[in-house]
């Protein structure tokens, strides 16, 4: 057993004096001379010239384009390609509202078929369609597209998607197997 174990040292030596060998034989034994600097330039150095380029400035927007960009003007709202649903779910859209602004920040939603019967016209808002599906007396708010992106951000018309996207409300007179598309209209309170 003794022998084992100065055999095994001895190995272990011979391995630690070539692995040092090696390094000082790869590194060759650090720099021999100190490189000389640089002479020092002549005079102070002159920096390079190059010809000016003119850039033309950005094109100006008029006022009127600005005033129209801030302000839109009044426009009705844009029909949805399918019929108008066959429930009436007015009386929810507060509570669709309501859940909006506590995700997205305060913003004002309408349903498009309520605004139109009122002869209402949007200025600048987004126009989402939802595609809805009764069951049982209450609807289901499935996938939604955008109809009309107006002057909204698109990162609010995103949130606003996934806040109403499966919300199940009451619709009484709600058809099962009956699917419709809802017309959301969304803005920015003011």
């Amino acid at each position: 057993m003794r022998r084992f174990v100065l055999l095994s040292l001895l190995g272990i030596a011979i391995l630690l004096a070539g692995s040092l060998a090696i390094i000082l034989w790869m590194t060759d034994g650090g720099p021999d001379a100190v490189a000389p600097e640089p002479a020092p330039a002549e005079g102070p150095a002159q920096p390079e010239r190059r010809p000016s380029v003119v850039v033309p400035p950005p094109p100006r927007a008029t006022t009127r384009e600005v005033e129209e960009f801030k302000n839109p003007p009044p426009k009705a709202v844009p029909e949805p390609p399918a019929p108008p649903p066959p429930v009436d779910l007015a009386r929810e859209a507060p509570a669709l509202e309501a859940r909006v602004s506590r995700q997205c920040g305060t913003m004002r939603l309408r349903l498009g078929d309520e605004m139109r019967k009122g002869g209402e016209q949007i200025t600048g808002q987004a126009v989402l369609l939802f595609d809805v599906e009764p069951a049982g007396g209450k609807v289901k708010l499935g996938q939604s597209r955008l109809q009309s992106p107006g002057n909204m951000r698109q990162s609010l018309v995103s949130c606003a998607q996934m806040a109403l996207r499966g919300q199940v409300v009451d619709a009484p007179g709600a058809t099962p197997g009956e699917r419709f598309t809802l017309q959301v209209v969304l803005g920015m309170a003011e």
